[in-house]
């Protein structure tokens, strides 16, 4: 009975998703959103928590950063309440905290289930089990008693160009300055089309232009080969608004990682295309924002120094900069590994222990679990195929594998690639455990694997943009 005192009423269970969605979609229709907000040099800061100095990820970066602009927060850094006590210092009376997502990966994550619900894979009995998902409270700095002032680091105009620079030379990416007034990527040349450098008002302009379409480029099918820049073909297409979205954001965390101003002029265009891409799917923000920053992880490795690489069965082949050209070397057989070479002091892509948005990895297992996985496989595969076989593990900076799916042990799925060798592939980093007698295409770009099936490629359709 409605009006029975002795009722109970059910709480409304909170969606948090949908809760950072609708503030995203009221912010780009009031033109507030973060990636619609021209920065100066300097003052773009992605959130972070200083008591860890690790930067906020993917959904919760957006999410903390819409938040910080919708109530006038200047500092970049948020923390929990028991973190902000343990450092001696006091969230005030009143305020009010920000929810952010963390995800939690089980160690024996795996269980049987029946076929119908992994489609990917046919007859596949395996799957693991749901990460668990926990929201934290955080509390921004502006909130907080007693720490210092942030001091955002400052820029000298030659040093802004300086870095916007460095980011597009050793990206490797060809770029044309042959347009009067547009700017584009070619697909199909696998080329960045921009006007001159001197036809652009400011740094501002020309560096945010050639960084979105450098972000549209880090999507190509030979690097991390992102679904809604290749499966992309018409201007008014839904893939073709989510790509613009992640090409936005990632030239937004671009700016943030190296001080360059950011100007959203040039792309406000797709804001309507944007709305509409997020009050269809509540998740969609979070996927963005997730690809965004794995593909600004990719082009900041290659701004630091790793060399691109490739590997075929017959051939490696290498970027050198400091020659400017493609060495390729033949293999002496078709099973022989390379080991990817890095210059002194090129930063590695940390394997992401907590993702925003749609769950694609574990958590990974200790070096020593590993080791063991590693070498049961080993064994697996000489009882499988011979004595005189090898085991090699993944390349998971640039390897691509072909193959039927052997066996698994703890940590390690292993697929056959020759009459006399095999891969080891690392669980944690598979989007999907395969079943064994399946022949799949296994790819890696910088730690992040793909999985298709075993079959030849198909010609993918243009797209200018």
């Amino acid at each position: 009975m409605p009006n029975d005192p002795t009722s109970e009423a059910v709480p409304t269970k909170r969606d948090f998703r949908k809760e950072v969605t609708d503030r995203i979609i009221e912010m780009l229709e009031h033109g507030t959103a973060p990636w619609q907000k021209p920065w100066e040099p300097g003052s773009l800061q992605l959130p972070f928590n200083p008591t860890t100095d690790k930067g906020y990820r993917g959904g919760n970066a957006i999410h903390l950063m819409a938040v910080g602009t919708s109530k006038g927060f200047d500092d970049p850094r948020w923390l929990t309440y028991k973190q902000a006590a343990a450092n001696g210092w006091q969230v005030r009376a009143g305020e009010k905290g920000t929810q952010i997502e963390f995800w939690q990966f089980s160690e024996d994550a795996r269980k049987t289930q029946s076929t119908d619900k992994n489609p990917k894979f046919e007859a596949s009995t395996n799957e693991y089990q749901a990460p668990l998902r926990k929201v934290f409270t955080v509390f921004n700095a502006s909130q907080i008693d007693g720490m210092e002032p942030y001091l955002p680091k400052t820029r000298s105009d030659w040093e802004i160009a300086e870095s916007g620079d460095s980011i597009l030379k050793n990206s490797g990416a060809r770029i044309s300055h042959d347009q009067n007034d547009r700017a584009f990527y070619s697909r199909s040349q696998d080329r960045i089309h921009l006007p001159p450098v001197l036809s652009f008002r400011t740094a501002a302009d020309y560096y945010g232009t050639a960084l979105h379409e450098l972000a549209h480029w880090s999507g190509h099918p030979d690097r991390l080969n992102r679904p809604t820049l290749n499966e992309s073909y018409n201007f008014g297409d839904l893939n073709y608004a989510k790509e613009e979205l992640r090409a936005e954001l990632t030239s937004v965390f671009l700016a943030a990682e190296r001080g360059i101003p950011h100007n959203p002029e040039q792309h406000a265009a797709y804001v309507q295309s944007w709305i509409k891409a997020l009050s269809d799917d509540k998740n969609e923000i979070f996927r963005a924002a997730k690809d965004a920053h794995r593909a600004a992880d990719y082009i900041l490795d290659l701004e630091r120094g790793k060399q691109l690489r490739t590997e075929t069965s017959e051939h490696v082949a290498s970027f050198e900069r400091s020659a400017g050209a493609v060495a390729i070397t033949e293999k002496e057989t078709a099973t022989e590994h390379r080991d990817p070479v890095a210059s002194k002091g090129a930063a590695r892509i940390e394997t992401e222990k907590i993702l925003d948005g749609e769950v694609e990895g574990r958590r990974p297992p200790s070096e020593q679990a590993l080791k063991q996985s590693l070498h049961s496989a080993k064994a697996a595969v000489k009882e499988l195929m011979g004595e005189n076989t090898k085991t090699y593990p993944a390349d998971t900076d640039s390897g691509k594998y072909r193959g039927v799916v052997l066996a698994e042990t703890e940590h390690h799925v292993i697929q056959q690639v020759s009459a006399k060798s095999a891969v080891a592939h690392e669980k944690h980093l598979l989007p999907e455990i395969p079943q064994a007698t399946n022949n799949i295409l296994i790819s890696y770009s910088n730690q992040i694997a793909q999985l298709k099936p075993n079959q030849e490629r198909q010609r993918s359709h243009s797209l200018s943009r």
